[in-house]
């Protein structure tokens, strides 16, 4: 190596050192300050967090770190242009995702070059309804909110609220202590609008057990929609704390049954339901309704009087006890085939096959795709009849066996002649372009050579 390359290698080395060094001291000197953090909602637009903060050095990246009700785990953002002196993020709610009084706790995290992570402080926000002045009456577990009707109409919905959560708690054998929050409408629309795109239009009440609300339609001065509707939401609030896990939900027929249940009982307008169906064989098994329920209305109200009719039956048959004991089994996240057995000592199509027994349906009618009807076929391709190989199954043209007659026409032979010689002529025309083809790339390639050697010679001291 010349003395003149060896000077610039050393200079070299030393500026990558000098570079590197200043790198890492850059990395060690890199701080963060966090102020505090806001949050605030507007209802129908969206969620807004801001966190202010002062830093020294660069931060490589900013993420939101945010934590939602009956969600097992936080959900991560990256901000994508952190601000110079504020964090701010935020969340979308137009589209309804959000009920009211949605609580989300959130804190911004950096990260540095080096790796290392800064969490600035948690902040928390309620999504709430903020188009109505809401008045708030407080019971004993239950926290009413209105914003039409006097206080008389209130102390109303609120006993009702009580009550219906003290009958769901006693048939279940469970004791509420934490409150629940139960938000009364007085019109149609902001009452959907509360719900979400997605709400059907036979719904007067829903329980979101993971926020622990609950809400209803009900206008001042008619109370005969709550006295029902009021104890069968709160009954899922009570049905969602005993059998809550992290691993597997207890089937939908089961929920809507016992809700249906307590608040009204198994009374003649769903029986009748249930007999219909059995009579007329649209009668759905158990294991059809253990997620959604069917969209159509008349499937919509049969599978919530199967849900009750099938609750009532295991009352009845196995006890108070054994539905209480079968619950607290789901809550220790066992299977639908685990807590049934657990609880009856039979699995859940065992039950199901008696519970339709019950109600005169020994055999399921079968739903969905059916075998496509036989359809014409050549003459010649039938089976014989005597119960050997059917003709269709042999290839055209193959050899039979010795004594054999041959049942393919003449002008059959001639159609599979053509067909060979079709494809004789199509493997000529192949190999013919295999050939051309060879040959471009030939060429190619001895262009490629000669051009090579040209550059070389022209490269050449």
């Amino acid at each position: 190596m010349s003395m003149r390359l060896a000077r610039v290698a050393v200079a070299t080395a030393v500026l990558v050192s000098a570079a590197i060094w200043s790198s890492a001291a850059s990395v060690a000197a890199a701080s963060i300050t966090f102020g505090t953090p806001t949050a605030s909602s507007t209802f129908g637009k969206s969620i807004d967090f801001s966190q202010p903060y002062s830093a020294n050095g660069s931060l490589n990246e900013v993420d939101i770190v945010m934590t939602f009700p009956g969600v097992f785990g936080p959900s991560v953002t990256r901000i994508d242009n952190p601000g110079s002196s504020s964090f701010v993020y935020q969340l979308d709610a137009s589209t309804g995702n959000f009920e009211p009084n949605t609580k989300i706790v959130a804190h911004f995290e950096v990260t540095f070059a080096d790796g290392t992570v800064s969490t600035g402080p948690d902040v928390q926000v309620t999504y709430v309804d903020d188009r109505f002045q809401w008045q708030t009456l407080t019971g004993k577990i239950v926290r009413l909110h209105w914003y039409n009707g006097d206080n008389a109409f209130a102390q109303q919905a609120l006993q009702i609220g009580e009550q219906g959560i003290a009958k769901a708690a006693s048939f279940l054998g469970y004791t509420e202590t934490e409150p629940v929050d139960f938000y009364v409408y007085a019109d149609q629309t902001p009452f959907y609008d509360a719900l979400g795109p997605g709400t059907r239009d036979n719904v007067g009440g829903r329980a979101n057990p993971a926020t622990r609300t609950l809400f209803a339609l009900i206008a001042p001065g008619d109370f005969s929609y709550a006295a029902t509707v009021v104890p069968h939401e709160l009954t899922h609030v009570v049905f969602d704390d005993i059998t809550r896990n992290h691993y597997h939900s207890p089937p939908n027929w089961l929920n809507e049954g016992i809700a249906v249940y307590v608040a009204q009982g198994f009374d003649n307008s769903d029986k009748q339901l249930v007999s219909q169906a059995s009579s007329n064989g649209t009668l759905m098994p158990l294991s059809a309704i253990s997620g959604m329920f069917p969209t159509t209305q008349d499937g919509f109200y049969l599978a919530y009087a199967e849900s009750v009719s099938a609750v009532d039956y295991f009352v009845r048959t196995y006890g108070h006890d054994d539905l209480v004991k079968l619950l607290k089994t789901f809550g220790t996240g066992a299977s639908d085939d685990e807590a049934f057995t657990s609880a009856i000592g039979k699995g859940t199509a065992a039950f199901d096959k008696a519970w339709m027994k019950t109600n005169g349906v020994g055999a399921l009618q079968s739903f969905g795709p059916q075998p496509a009807p036989t359809g014409p076929v050549p003459p010649g391709w039938t089976s014989s009849g005597t119960g050997g190989v059917s003709k269709a199954s042999q290839a055209p043209g193959a050899s039979q066996a010795p004594g054999a007659a041959s049942t393919v026409s003449a002008s059959q032979n001639s159609s599979f002649g053509s067909l060979t010689q079709g494809r004789g002529g199509g493997s000529g025309t192949l190999l013919i372009l295999i050939v051309i083809g060879a040959a471009v790339a030939i060429g190619v390639m001895l262009l490629a050579v000669r051009f090579s050697r040209r550059s070389t010679r022209r490269g050449a001291p």
